[in-house]
């Protein structure tokens, strides 16, 4: 192995190029590459939406099944994991209940001198009785 090639794995074969080896070879590896580039690709636009995908993906479920549990629709759950669409925290606080996770709340003072103090806490359940 040359010293040279800093981009080369310790058995000489690049990172990437054994990435795509495995993307060859296996459909479902490939599926995943796919879905988790597309994932970086919305954390930039709308990190919520890409964090529900990224969780509806690791729980295996789909966007039907996500919208049934938290009683929407699965139009409506498609729009947001595309970014287009910022639900209100009632609407959150279901579907992350669906993927097994509790919506917080956080608080930072805008000021230069906060020292990075923050402040986090549980959505007040918002649904009424």
């Amino acid at each position: 192995m040359e010293a040279s090639n800093k981009n080369a794995s310790p058995v000489g074969q690049a990172v990437a190029e054994a990435g795509r080896g495995r993307a060859r070879r296996s459909a479902g590896y490939s599926d995943a590459r796919d879905e988790y580039t597309e994932i970086r690709k919305l954390r930039k636009k709308n990190w919520i939406a890409a964090h529900i995908r990224e969780r509806r993906y690791e729980l295996e479920l789909t966007q039907k099944e996500v919208a049934e549990r938290a009683n929407t629709s699965h139009t409506y759950i498609s729009k947001l994991e595309r970014g287009d669409h910022l639900p209100k925290l009632e609407v959150l606080q279901r579907i992350f209940a669906v993927l097994d996770e509790e919506l917080l709340i956080g608080f930072e003072p805008i000021t230069g001198d906060n020292d990075g103090e923050r402040e986090f806490g549980a959505v007040p359940d918002l649904v009424s009785a």
